[in-house]
Order: C-alpha cells, then sequence, then structure tokens
C-alpha cells in the first residue's frame, strides 16, 4: 500500500537520529516529507538560548511545525493554498462586503427614524 508520511524530530532527539529517521522515511513507499527542526529535543522543544539565536518562541516554532503539517495535506490533498495577493484581494473584498452593510443598515435605520427621506 502506498502512503503519506511526514515524519517531524528534533536534531537533538535521544530516540532515533537523524540517519535513522530518513532511512526509515525512505523506505515508505508514496509521498513523504522530512522536517527536522535544528537544536530540537524529542517533544520538538529548543533550548532557550537557541530560541534567543534564532529569534523564535517555541510557540512560534511550534505554529510553523504546524503549518508544515498543514502544508504537507494540502500538497498530498492536491489542492493549492491561495496566494498572498489572492487572500489579500479576499480581505478586502470582505471590507468592502462590511463597509456595504454597514452603509445599508445606517441608511435603513435613518429612513425608521424619518420616514418622510
Amino acid at each position: 500500500a502506498v502512503v503519506s508520511t511526514q515524519s517531524t524530530g528534533g536534531t537533538m532527539a535521544r530516540h532515533g537520529s537523524v540517519k535513522d529517521a530518513e532511512t526509515l522515511v525512505n523506505s515508505v513507499p508514496g509521498d513523504k516529507r522530512l522536517v527536522f527542526i535544528e537544536g530540537a529535543d524529542d517533544n520538538l522543544c529548543i533550548p532557550m538560548p537557541k530560541q534567543v539565536e534564532c529569534g523564535l518562541t517555541q510557540s512560534m516554532l511550534d505554529q510553523i511545525v504546524l503549518d508544515e503539517i498543514g502544508n504537507f495535506f494540502i500538497s498530498i490533498a492536491g489542492y493549492s493554498p491561495p496566494t498572498r495577493e489572492e487572500l489579500q484581494e479576499y480581505e478586502e473584498q470582505e471590507i468592502a462586503r462590511h463597509r456595504k452593510r454597514k452603509i445599508e443598515a445606517t441608511a435603513l435605520s435613518v429612513r425608521k427614524m424619518y420616514p418622510q427621506i
């Protein structure tokens, strides 16, 4: 059976080396991705000095890992995420729709208060 596989690990993990992980993932057929976090342990935690050196908090690193996992799922599903420009255009359209609704609601409210207008 073909299985899509992503493996994420820390380069300072005590249980398994980078080479072992590469060997294991490469032996699995199908789409695969191997992500290593430099300086991270088995729990993908990086020590404070490394966080300072990289300019990342642990929460930021956790979000990066989650994004990598999400991007892998998107890639195997054959879906391409929207571009930055598409997202910006969508946000601008949403802002315009919100403004229009607000204007319409204000106009309706004014008509109720002053039906002669």
